[in-house]
């Protein structure tokens, strides 16, 4: 048996940090130092007008500056590969004409490349720290302890693009269900994707334009396509980032919600609701900091031992299945919880809520799933009276 009983749930993992994740937090508390508190009219969660005119602008004018960075970075290593056929010619005929050819291409390349990427490192932390603020938000506001850290953390990942911890966490392990292939497979797909875009590019002029043209303006075709994948990424990372922002928040208010609806659960019903967030966390295969939050909102309401295998999915539907209504309904606003708050609601999650509502007699509808979903990502208003009226 592993007990939580008599420990803080919200007690750290204590595992290194990775140093790009440090240095992030640090300038986020140095940015926070420097500036004034932040004032939120309404919870985090809930984006008043005022809130979302001024997300967009800091989206716009990030997904800009990447973009023209992006640009910047491939127009100087284009122009150093046709300065370099226009010195020591395309075919590089001799051993030290093809060593000038690579110093120069090579080196305006790296060092373009470089630039761009600390610039863009530099610039999402700024920009996702003026996200946080916009929201309501400021991860330091009252110290570097509970949620403030946390969430300074998570946001410097996202900033930074770095994956969510792979640890087991109270139990719950977040790749038990995971295809190691298909783990291989998507990080690959993501390493390659500017590199095929821009071939895909490259072979479109070569069959469309000139011989003279191709030769001239074939370097350039890079441009565009590493501007254009530098603006999705950003509006990537800064989506990502509100959701981060307003996770916490929601996670509160949600699990409040749930357990103020005058039920007492029984003790295989209290475990039942760490099960539900466990089976989220596994079906995902993914420790995304919203769901976290959720996990230690419901450890603190659930002080009994929790058994091995926890995050069991299979021991999770079966267990439903035994509870009485009142209970099966508070295990499916739960899941229901958790499988939206990180603003994504995969086929594997719709899959684990038609399975836990078919184990409980009910008929399989994910709908409810995403109006929920779309209330959070949009920050559209309280959370709490929605999770009550949908199941």
């Amino acid at each position: 048996m592993v007990s939580v009983s008599g420990t803080d749930p919200a007690a750290p993992v204590e595992t290194k940090a990775p140093l790009l994740e440090r240095l992030g937090v640090l300038y986020f508390r140095r940015l926070s130092a420097s500036l004034p508190r932040v004032a939120a009219a309404d919870a985090v969660s809930v984006l008043n007008a005022e809130e979302r005119r001024h997300l967009s602008v800091v989206v716009r004018g990030a997904v800009i500056r990447a973009s023209v960075a992006g640009a910047v970075s491939a127009a100087l290593a284009a122009g150093a590969e046709v300065l370099a056929e226009r010195l020591y010619g395309a075919e590089q005929a001799t051993f030290d004409a093809a060593a000038r050819y690579w110093a120069l291409v090579g080196g305006v390349t790296i060092v373009a490349a470089v630039a761009e990427i600390l610039f863009l490192y530099w610039d999402s932390l700024r920009a996702v720290h003026q996200l946080s603020r916009a929201a309501g938000l400021d991860p330091f506001a009252t110290g570097a302890s509970g949620d403030g850290a946390a969430v300074a953390t998570a946001l410097a990942r996202a900033a930074l693009e770095l994956p969510n911890p792979t640890e087991r966490v109270f139990g719950v392990d977040p790749r038990r269900e995971a295809s190691k292939l298909k783990l291989a497979i998507a990080s690959l797909l993501y390493k390659v994707k500017v590199s095929v875009t821009n071939f895909a590019a490259k072979v479109l002029v070569r069959r469309l334009a000139g011989r003279a043209l191709v030769r001239t303006w074939l370097p350039f075709v890079a441009v565009p396509g590493t501007a254009a994948w530098n603006g999705i990424v950003c509006w990537i990372v800064l989506r990502e980032a509100k959701i981060r922002v307003m996770g916490p928040s929601a996670a509160r208010e949600l699990v409040s919600a749930i357990f103020d609806q005058g039920i007492t659960p029984s003790a295989e019903g209290r475990v039942a609701l760490v099960r539900a967030v466990a089976s989220a966390i596994v079906r995902t295969e993914d420790l995304h900091p919203n769901l976290h939050a959720v996990l230690v909102e419901i450890l603190r309401r659930v002080d009994d031992p929790l058994p091995e295998g926890i995050d069991d999915s299979r021991v999770f539907l079966d267990v439903l299945s035994r509870l009485p209504p009142a209970e099966q309904r508070m295990a499916l606003q739960v899941l229901l919880s958790a499988a939206i708050i990180d603003g994504r609601f995969t086929s594997a999650e719709k899959r684990l809520l038609r399975e836990a509502q078919a184990a409980c007699g009910r008929a399989p509808d994910v709908k409810p799933a995403e109006r929920l979903r779309r209330a959070f990502v949009a920050g559209a208003g309280s959370l709490d009276e929605l999770i009550r009226t949908l199941l």
